[in-house]
């Protein structure tokens, strides 16, 4: 599932599989927020499309609070062959080297020395991506050069009695080597005083968000015979009822007097009109 704002879409896809959304709010027209189920020790993207690229876009993403990528999409019109398209799946941490995106359980502890953990919990659960107009100085095809200083997701600790403890993180995975690709190496900056969308996903685990009635409980399904269709359970009810009421019927007669004055059942078939099915009649008139 994915969400719209404008001409933009944005989703998350856990190990490639697109990911639901729950609670879906636009905010304003160009604020969208959402929740989503996280799943421990599993990696994930965040993804989004521009779908007409008609101007060049710089995108910021951010995951609890701290900035993970940030790139341009370039426009149509100067770059026809980019793709309108962009998934962010790691943070690089050198020319060659890349860090996946894993949903991680937080870590709790009784140590007293985390209890300013209680009043001040780090940023767990948002994603964020920014999208803003931007200038374009300069863009040359080169050898990707990562830029250092950049702050790291690692794991957390948290006091055992915090509102987060049962919460996941995220956190980059294991360090892997990756042949250093050539790209666009574009020089610009954002534009304007506020972005032209906003996407934010709220995640916690699965259970949490069932509980806290942000996952709606499935409808419990109507009981049933098993092995038997509910069509054919309403045929044999009919065939009952009507073997049912013939035996009363009879009963009654042999109640009424001696066989020379009882008179005999008058059946014939009929149409029942709630089911359209053929059925057999008794008429009782005349008992």
């Amino acid at each position: 599932m994915a969400v719209n704002i404008s001409s933009f879409t944005a989703w998350i896809t856990i190990e490639r599989a697109r990911c639901p959304i729950y609670a879906l709010k636009n905010t304003s027209p160009r604020d969208a927020t959402c929740w989503i189920p996280s799943q421990e020790g599993k990696k994930f993207s965040v993804n989004w499309s521009n779908q007409y690229r008609d101007r060049p876009i710089y995108a910021r993403l951010s995951i609890d609070g701290v900035v993970c990528s940030t790139h341009f999409m370039l426009d149509a019109w100067n770059y026809p062959h980019d793709s309108n398209a962009i998934g962010i799946s790691y943070a690089t941490t050198s020319d060659f080297t890349r860090r996946d995106f894993v949903f991680s359980a937080i870590q709790v502890t009784d140590d007293d020395a985390y209890l300013y953990t209680l009043d001040s919990p780090p940023a767990f659960g948002t994603i964020r991506l920014e999208l803003w107009e931007a200038d374009i100085e300069q863009v040359v095809q080169a050898p990707f050069q990562h830029r250092y200083g950049g702050e790291v997701l690692e794991g957390q600790v948290i006091h055992e009695m915090s509102k987060k403890a049962g919460a996941h993180q995220v956190k980059f995975g294991g360090e892997y080597v990756v042949p250093q690709a050539t790209v666009n190496m574009v020089n610009g900056s954002r534009k304007g005083s506020a972005p032209l969308a906003t996407f934010t996903f709220n995640y916690r685990p699965f259970d949490i968000l069932l509980a806290g009635g942000i996952i709606p409980r499935p409808t419990q399904p109507k009981a049933r015979v098993p092995g038997i269709k509910s069509e054919a359970v309403d045929d044999q009810i009919q065939d009952l009822e009507a073997q049912l009421a013939s035996l009363r019927a009879q009963k009654r007669g042999s109640e009424g007097g001696s066989s020379s004055s009882r008179q005999k059942l008058k059946t014939h078939w009929g149409c029942d009109p709630r089911t359209g099915k053929a059925v057999q009649v008794i008429d009782l008139t005349d008992l």
